[in-house]
C-alpha cells in the first residue's frame, strides 16, 4: 500500500480477484500538504481498460427518474420460521410496477411479540419514470401489500 494513503481507510478494488483499482483517504500528513485541507481528501484510481475486459454480457443501466420517489416503511409480525424473502416476494407481487425497491432493515425478537414470533421491517421505495405518484396511489399499494402479506404469510401488520 502506498505511504500516501491512510492505512485504515483504503480499499482495493478487484474483479474476480484481479486488482483493477483503489479508493483511499490520503494520509493526514499528505492531506496537510494539499492546499491546507480542512476536510479529508480522497483518491480514486480505476484501470478502465482492465475493468472493461472483465465485462461479461451486455452492460445495463437505468436512467435516474426525473420524478420524486416516495419512501415508506412497513413491518410485519410473523412466525420465527417465516423467511424474510417469502415476505419480500409477496410485497413485490402485491405492489406491482410502482415499487422500485424493497429492503429489509430491521429484525426484532422480543417477549412482547409472543412466543416464536419476530418482527421484520422493510423499507419500500415507490416511483414512476413518467410521472409523480400521488400519496393516494402509494397508500392504496401499501394497503394491498398488507392484505396480501397478512393472508399469504399468516402475518400481522405492525403499526409504527
Amino acid at each position: 500500500m502506498p505511504n500516501e494513503f491512510h492505512p485504515g481507510q483504503t480499499a482495493f478494488i478487484s474483479v474476480n480477484n484481479d486488482y483493477v483499482g483503489v479508493i483511499a483517504r490520503l494520509h493526514p500528513n499528505v492531506e496537510n500538504n494539499v492546499n491546507n485541507a480542512k476536510a479529508p481528501v480522497y483518491a480514486l484510481e480505476i484501470n478502465l481498460e482492465k475493468l472493461l475486459q472483465k465485462r461479461t454480457g451486455k452492460m445495463k443501466f437505468k436512467e435516474i427518474s426525473k420524478f420524486p420517489s416516495i419512501k415508506k416503511d412497513i413491518a410485519f409480525v410473523v412466525d420465527t420460521k417465516t423467511n424474510y424473502l417469502e415476505i419480500e416476494t409477496h410485497i413485490k407481487k402485491a405492489a406491482g410496477s410502482m415499487l422500485e425497491s424493497v429492503k429489509p432493515f430491521d429484525l426484532y425478537i422480543g417477549e412482547n411479540l409472543g412466543e416464536n414470533k419476530k418482527s421484520i421491517a422493510y423499507s419500500l421505495i415507490f416511483s414512476d419514470a413518467k410521472r409523480t405518484l400521488t400519496e393516494e396511489e402509494v397508500t392504496s399499494s401499501i394497503e394491498k401489500i398488507i392484505d396480501v402479506v397478512t393472508k399469504k404469510c399468516n402475518a400481522e401488520f405492525r403499526k409504527g
